[in-house]
């Protein structure tokens, strides 16, 4: 949404600039209330691992590992856990739950990092793995439950972000959905 105008004198002549609507300040949202009020609850996170972290931070840019789904699942999972080829074994509204439980990982290891969720200025980036059967061409689709739950937590000016969905033949320990993220942060 753009702001107020404001006029500029060049020469005698007024010019009238339209300031364009930059993201609102870390302390204008609440993505941990967000979460919260779509009764999720963020798992025990973590940074560091044994031969890689779970998220670095280069100047005012975060990237995370690729993750896999963790947290509490939601009662429609059933016994599913995020693990199978899509479609053979897996549906794809399936693949879409653990899609948004990979986003719920993430999350977990991105606040560990951070201490709080509301320094993200933006959601750049996301790389979405799906452990794909050879003709299955639906994996946009099954990213796009990630995308919308990032939506939902961040806002849309947030959370909408640039993202890549592709097939892969297999993923670690099986897993139905992979995926990295890039968020935008403020700095301390």
């Amino acid at each position: 949404m753009p702001r107020p105008t404001s006029a500029l004198a060049l020469g005698g002549a007024f010019v009238t600039t339209l300031l364009l609507a930059g993201p609102t300040t870390a302390q204008d949202y609440d993505p941990e209330a967000r979460l919260a009020e779509m009764g999720i609850t963020l798992p025990e996170g973590r940074v560091e691992g044994r031969m890689f972290n779970q998220a670095v931070q280069t100047g005012n840019l975060v990237f995370t590992s690729g993750h896999a789904p963790c947290g509490e699942w939601p009662e429609e999972a059933g016994e599913f856990r995020g693990r199978g080829k899509v479609p053979s074994e897996v549906s794809t509204e399936m693949a879409q739950l653990a899609a948004r439980q990979v986003v719920v990982c993430t999350l977990a290891n991105l606040k560990a990092h951070l201490g709080d969720l509301s320094r993200v200025t933006r959601v750049v980036r996301v790389f979405g793995m799906v452990n794909s059967d050879a003709d299955f061409t639906g994996q946009s689709g099954v990213m796009n439950a990630a995308s919308q739950l990032l939506m939902d937590v961040f806002g849309e000016e947030r959370g909408r972000h640039v993202r890549s969905a592709v097939g892969m033949v297999s993923l670690p320990v099986g897993l139905t959905v992979e995926i990295e993220m890039v968020f935008e942060v403020e700095n301390n």
